[in-house]
């Protein structure tokens, strides 16, 4: 495993645009559509069931310090049966990754370049996270801390500009609150981006000093950051319009104007979702290579890394168009997550502790 050290602000950096990263482009626009004016009511929910999530594994990674998931699901199942967990990871994490380069392809396609082919960007993308996993976890730590400030001000310094357009009234849409349907019919915004923070159990043994602290901060300011925005985003543009655009936040970039020759600061937004999906996908890859470097005692991440490309960006073609993406996520993202997030790890922490109360009974054995 590679020697490397992460500090607990780094660990908070690259949480935050972990969890922001795709959440901001994909969620808001789906979630008016379900939740209406409550939507930002659904984040608030969510990333606090992602706080719960963050203390189950942060349990299961304190019962097995210095190891990290792959290791861990051996260690605790053995050879053949926690090598099939490994592999099953290992696949999810490529899985996620070919996803989030289809949304930042699909986004620049549809917005910016229309005839440049998706191929084009998804093999760029991924070259460049490519290097960045061989370079190793410390660098891509080093660029999160370095960028998340800057991340942070270009957002929300122009997002507050429309604050004068903010109205309301647009949260007076006649729409019932029923809180258990509208759990069924958004539970998506729980496995979508909190479930995923389960990569992060690959990364703990590299933070040696307030893990538990700097993970529980990362999820919830992204969680705090992201209800806000959703409200705002209901105020400006409304619940019926914003409930019709697949990229609500970047339509509010597009439209705001500073005086009248300061336009088009859409493009502050184009390089804020191009640096936060970059990060995540570079995350997403360096931990697919690591659980195979770790699985099959392999020294180098480039013999892996570089392969890997092409691997992803053709998974990441599977999908016809966003819309069709939009509807999987919807219909069975919250199902599928639920192996990898809740069961999975269950089984690792009961597996854990009968091998406890074996090794007490053997101990206690009379010779």
């Amino acid at each position: 495993m590679e020697n490397a050290r992460l500090s607990g602000w780094q660990m908070i950096t690259l949480t935050f645009t972990f969890v922001c990263a795709t959440t901001f482009l994909m969620l808001p626009g789906k979630l008016m559509e379900d939740a209406k004016q409550y939507s930002w009511i659904v984040c608030v929910w969510s990333f606090l069931y992602g706080l719960v999530l963050a203390g189950f594994w942060l349990y299961l990674s304190k019962l097995y310090p210095g190891k990290s998931l792959v290791q861990i699901a051996i260690q605790v199942l053995g050879k053949w049966a926690g090598g099939l967990i490994a592999i099953l990871y290992i696949l999810y994490f490529i899985q996620i990754a070919s996803w989030v380069t289809r949304n930042l392809s699909d986004f620049m396609h549809n917005n910016l370049m229309p005839r440049t082919p998706l191929s084009i960007f998804n093999v760029v993308m991924l070259l460049v996270c490519a290097y960045a996993v061989v370079k190793g976890i410390e660098s891509i730590a080093m660029v999160s801390e370095l960028v998340t400030p800057y991340i942070i001000v270009a957002f929300w310094i122009p997002f507050t500009v429309m604050l004068k357009d903010w109205d309301l009234r647009t949260f007076h849409v006649p729409f019932d609150f029923h809180l258990w349907t509208t759990v069924l019919h958004t539970k998506y915004a729980l496995a979508f981006p909190f479930m995923e923070t389960i990569m992060f159990m690959m990364l703990f043994p590299f933070v040696k000093s307030r893990l538990k602290t700097a993970f529980f901060l990362g999820i919830s300011s992204a969680g705090v950051v992201l209800s806000i925005c959703v409200y705002m985003t209901i105020g400006i543009l409304g619940v019926d319009r914003g409930s019709h655009l697949i990229y609500p936040v970047y339509t509010i970039f597009r439209e705001m104007q500073f005086s009248g020759f300061l336009e088009h600061l859409e493009a502050i937004l184009s390089i804020n979702i191009l640096l936060l999906l970059c990060l995540k996908l570079s995350l997403l890859f360096y931990c697919a290579v690591l659980g195979l470097c770790q699985l099959f005692k392999i020294e180098r991440r480039d013999i892996v890394a570089f392969p890997l490309v092409w691997i992803i960006s053709a998974y990441s073609l599977l999908f016809a168009n966003v819309i069709e993406n939009i509807e999987w996520i919807e219909n069975y993202l919250f199902s599928y997550y639920m192996l990898f997030a809740l069961i999975v790890p269950t089984i690792l922490i009961i597996g854990s502790w009968l091998q406890t109360l074996y090794k007490i009974q053997r101990r206690d054995k009379p010779a």
